[in-house]
């Protein structure tokens, strides 16, 4: 590059009359050396960048292709317009199908709400009627003939505990035998030895064992374990051969073995006024029933895990 320039200037001098023009040929091939000289130094730089851009023409190039093959949207809108032709067609034959049946919908609703109404007050004649047969008919009148201390038959009607009920002297027979009087852990469902076997007490206790398969009176474990449960199953009937009585649960709790409810049974009801307070302040669920002094309860007595405590709920008598 040296010797180039070198000879440049030698010509110049020797040709001072043309310089000016020379001197801008000159400027353009320096210029033209200077970017062969960086070509040639850069080659493999430039070679990529070259390759680069011949990828990229190539790809848009084939994108454009693709694109320009791609299929057009007016079959979807044919097809759309098809269903809302078909939809329209379904549309206008409900609506003649509904105008058809208004008559006769009318009538159904007016039927339905008198229904509705009479089925409401009629439940509980139902429930009560179908049991009375159930007295006769499942047996459970000739069970308790042919079992002198069976008192009745305690009956929930999702059939969550269905047993005879059994009442001995004291409270310890049938906590170790069944109700054909064969020693048993489960023991029998039972009254207590001091309530009215007609069930007539402003209080009557009823005991059970709480089995883990949920058998006798484990079953209500699932009312301590599930609030919501109650509001499903709160339905039992008491059947006995003087007729049905339907109970409403409406609490429960756990209560010490010694509890003073325990006395609250047979003639001894002068302290019902603070049985009632007491389930009220301690039950584990608020149903907003408060059943009077006058008013029928049954309670259901079991044992827990703790020695020292029993877990009972109570029922009020809503229907004869």
């Amino acid at each position: 590059m040296q010797s180039f320039l070198s000879k440049i200037k030698d010509f110049n001098n020797k040709h001072r009359k043309i310089a000016p023009l020379l001197i801008w040929i000159e400027i353009v091939l320096i210029f033209l050396a200077s970017i062969i000289k960086n070509i040639c130094r850069h080659y493999k730089i430039l070679l990529t960048a070259a390759v680069v851009l011949v990828v990229i023409g190539i790809s848009a190039r084939h994108l454009t292709s693709v694109e320009s093959k791609a299929p057009e949207a007016e079959p979807v809108v044919a097809v759309s317009e098809e269903v809302s032709v078909v939809e329209e067609a379904l549309q206008e034959a409900t609506v003649e199908a509904s105008d058809a049946a208004s008559g006769e919908a009318s009538l159904i609703n007016v039927d339905s709400a008198v229904s509705e109404t009479s089925l409401e007050n009629a439940d509980a004649a139902a429930s009560l009627e179908s049991t009375a047969s159930l007295y006769v008919d499942s047996g459970i009148s000739e069970f308790i003939k042919a079992h002198t201390e069976a008192v009745g038959w305690i009956k929930f009607e999702d059939d969550l505990i269905s047993y005879p009920i059994m009442q001995a002297e004291d409270n310890s027979k049938y906590a170790i035998k069944d109700a054909d009087g064969n020693d048993s852990e489960t023991g029998a469902i039972f009254l207590d030895y001091r309530s009215s076997a007609d069930f007539s007490d402003s209080n009557t206790i009823i005991y059970g064992h709480n089995m883990r398969d949920r058998s006798m009176f484990g079953a209500l474990k699932n009312y301590k374990e599930n609030l919501g449960f109650l509001d499903d199953h709160k339905y039992f009937q008491i059947i006995t051969p003087g007729g049905t009585g339907r109970y409403m649960l409406f609490a429960f709790m756990d209560v010490p073995k010694n509890s003073y409810i325990y006395d609250v049974c047979g003639d001894n009801t002068s302290r019902m006024r603070e049985f009632l307070d007491t389930i009220e302040y301690k039950t584990y669920i608020d149903t907003g029933i408060e059943p009077t002094v006058e008013d029928k309860i049954i309670t259901l007595s079991t044992c827990t895990q703790k020695d020292n405590l029993f877990f009972v709920m109570f029922a009020v008598k809503v229907d004869e």
